[in-house]
């Protein structure tokens, strides 16, 4: 069972938000589980589902359901969604989301997608999507107006900022997903460029930021003022970079990587000053080391003569887990815990996981690296590729069923 951490629940709206997202990830997993068989057995392709329509749907599953509704219940609880007088719309909101992203799963495979990878939203999914985005943020928006008398001025101020801010999320949305945009890329690698890197790893800083703002206890002592200046520092670095552009090879894109490595230390540093529930030390401790793993493998993996080997292999594959199976679900999972005020499996289902997930990256990792060095793998089953398929099979069936049992534990809670 789902042991309270407090006497205070995180609301309705924000609880139906968790079981969701766990809902998501088993379902994410189950469909990777069926793509590493079939990696073994191209036979077991069920008519025209091929693993190419499936890729999408376990990609996106996983950023827009498992990792993007969390998010959903954070805002709700910023917001305090349930103490408005329309706390009923919460849910609804919910449903709309997962309504949206089912829309999305049958139109992907049936093959529909704008070629994006996490931004395959096209036609009618696209639009489905877009409108539950207005749902959410319509109802953010009445809750403000019903709650903002009883706030402070500066969280006022702040959440009526972050309404324009989600305001224009739907436009980036169907802006970026247009097959007619196109962010720079290292032409040498056909991958993003450092700078690209260092901006999709700032939004995530930012947001580590300002989680223990808001949802941790005060800060005993006041260590944030360099650390600030130093993330404003590093959004200017990366506008100025992204402008110019380059490759792996250039001093500019690789000088912008390294700006990454002093968040290893300042996010862990900055988070011991805050007071935090029982019950998430794990998750936290869980998140910081993946965070550091993934910073500095990213910044390695960056380097000349290692991307180069890597680029298109299961060393990139085994990176996309290390940030999603790994930090990205420890994050996730962490919010959950804080935000509904109640603890997100055992110590046993989550060491589970968390083992299960370094063998899976090792694994990929190792065989990317083979792969880059011997490339008639393509044409070829050599003994090495289907043991690491193999084992990446068992790993996602393990991880299949720590989800499965963190989902029957939210729904008993």
């Amino acid at each position: 069972m789902m042991d309270k951490l407090s006497n205070k629940p995180g609301g309705v709206a924000a609880a139906l938000a968790v079981r969701h997202a766990l809902g998501w990830l088993v379902f994410g997993n189950a469909v990777g589980i069926y793509l590493a068989l079939l990696l073994l057995d191209s036979r077991l392709q069920a008519g025209v589902w091929t693993y190419g329509r499936w890729v999408p749907v376990h990609l996106n599953v996983q950023l827009y359901g498992w990792t993007s509704l969390p998010l959903v219940a954070w805002l709700f609880s910023i917001y305090q969604v349930d103490e408005s007088r329309h706390a009923a719309w919460g849910p609804a909101a919910v449903w709309a989301w997962t309504a949206s992203l089912a829309v999305g799963v049958f139109h992907w495979l049936d093959g529909g997608t704008a070629g994006k990878i996490f931004l395959d939203w096209k036609g009618a999914a696209l639009w489905s999507f877009v409108a539950a985005q207005g749902v959410l943020w319509l109802m953010l928006a009445a809750a403000w107006l019903d709650r903002k008398g009883k706030w402070s001025p500066m969280k006022r101020g702040g959440t009526f900022i972050g309404l324009l801010a989600l305001a224009l999320v739907p436009v980036s949305l169907v802006f970026a997903a247009s097959p007619a945009v196109y962010p720079p890329i290292d032409r040498t690698t056909g991958g993003p460029t450092g700078s690209s890197l260092l901006g999709s790893a700032l939004l995530v800083v930012g947001l580590m930021l300002l989680l223990p703002r808001v949802v941790a206890g005060p800060s005993s002592r006041d260590r944030s003022t360099v650390m600030w200046w130093f993330f404003g520092l590093s959004w200017v670095v990366f506008g100025i970079t992204e402008a110019i552009g380059g490759t792996h090879r250039d001093a500019i894109q690789i000088a912008s990587m390294l700006l990454l490595l002093p968040w290893v230390w300042l996010l862990p540093r900055d988070w011991q000053g805050f007071d935090w529930p029982a019950g998430s030390a794990f998750w936290r401790r869980a998140m910081f080391l993946w965070w550091g793993v993934l910073v500095v493998s990213g910044v390695l993996m960056y380097g000349d003569g290692v991307l180069d080997r890597i680029k298109f292999t299961q060393a990139l594959v085994a990176h996309s887990h290390l940030a999603m199976a790994g930090f990205t679900t420890s994050f996730c999972a962490l919010l959950c815990v804080l935000i509904t005020k109640r603890k997100l499996g055992g110590r046993f289902s989550i060491v589970l996981w968390q083992a299960a997930a370094l063998m899976m990256i090792l694994v990929l990792a190792m065989a990317g690296w083979l792969e880059g060095a011997h490339p008639h793998w393509m044409v070829e089953a050599p003994v090495w590729r289907t043991a690491a398929f193999v084992l990446r099979a068992m790993c996602g069936a393990v991880m299949f069923g720590v989800s499965l049992q963190w989902l029957i534990q939210s729904q008993k809670s």
